[in-house]
């Protein structure tokens, strides 16, 4: 039977009326829901500095969402990242990948219907590419940049978890998935950033989305770049180590019995950190450039109407 799940709606909105229990589970009340290769982990860390945001390292992509079994396990893991929020601070979750599904849009509507939502958009060409690298440094990919676009055009259709992590040009379908948000929750509680503003100029975008909290808007936090895409590895045999799956639910099993997922993740984290280097990156071919140019045109001009502004930042790259 899936465990209960009770809902943590922002501090402004929590009030007798919607408290279920006094005592439950502590979900987000500020999600970061993408996109993937668009600075998510860095904005997850600047956020988490600000005296009146509670961001444990491990509610960041954290698959609660995104993955139906994970999701059928339960709160108490994800819950339990944030049971030392104190109860005067915002509780703060993220997954790159959370907009990519619309199955994880739903979910979230479910669990934290009352949260505010942070998508981060990158110029959708670049970001295409730079999560082909990064797949590239994880060992997940082997194709040349233009081969792999080619053959999504193709109509290549990934497993579905491959594709959390690859369909390069599924990823860049902003407006689509933005619509699919908007559905289940108000605009109003919904911010959109551009990835490029927040790399130049961080301060004013993060006093924007502090404002958009409704918390302190003169925090500035120490503005470090995490979790950047370095280009390679020190060992392959490592690299395997640190990102393959269990190759059975029996060993699944037993890892999580053995080993708390708390350990687990940071003995992953610390070797891939430790395991990458800087690498020169793949070509990123001129032909390839110009043919996804032409390809997210449309899309980007979808994004401009369902935002109802234009995207000049995009338009000068």
């Amino acid at each position: 039977m899936q465990e209960s799940i009770f809902f943590s709606p922002l501090s402004s909105l929590r009030n007798k009326e919607q408290e279920i229990m006094i005592e439950k589970p502590r979900v987000p009340d500020i999600y970061i829901i993408g996109a993937q290769k668009s600075g998510t982990t860095t904005l997850y860390d600047w956020l988490s500095q600000h005296p009146q945001i509670y961001g444990h390292p491990l509610a960041k992509d954290y698959p609660f969402f995104s993955s139906s079994q994970t999701f059928k396990e339960g709160l108490s893991q994800f819950s339990s990242f944030l049971k030392k929020a104190p109860k005067n601070t915002l509780a703060l979750g993220g997954e790159a990948n959370a907009m990519y599904s619309s199955s994880s849009i739903q979910r979230m509507q479910e669990v934290i219907p009352f949260a505010y939502l942070i998508a981060i958009l990158r110029e959708p060409v670049i970001r295409a590419y730079s999560a082909y690298t990064y797949a590239i440094e994880r060992l997940m990919e082997n194709r040349p940049f233009g081969q792999a676009i080619s053959e999504e055009l193709q109509g290549l259709v990934y497993e579905p978890t491959d594709a959390l992590q690859r369909d390069y040009l599924g990823h860049g379908h902003y407006a689509q998935q933005l619509r699919e948000v908007f559905q289940f929750f108000p605009r109003e509680r919904v911010k959109i950033v551009f990835f490029e503003n927040l790399k130049a100029d961080p301060i004013t975008e993060l006093k924007a989305i502090f404002e958009f909290l409704d918390i302190k808007n003169d925090f500035i936090p120490d503005l470090s770049i995490r979790n950047e895409t370095k280009g390679s590895h020190r060992s392959k045999w490592l690299t395997k180590l640190t990102y393959a799956k269990p190759s059975s639910e029996k060993l699944r099993k037993l890892g999580k019995l053995l080993v708390p997922f708390s350990i687990r993740t940071s003995i992953r984290q610390k070797l891939a950190e430790f395991n990458r280097i800087e690498a020169p990156k793949p070509e990123f071919p001129d032909d390839v450039r110009s043919l996804l140019r032409e390809y997210y045109k449309k899309e980007i001009t979808a994004l401009e109407s369902l935002l109802d502004k234009e995207i000049n930042v995009w338009h000068t790259n």
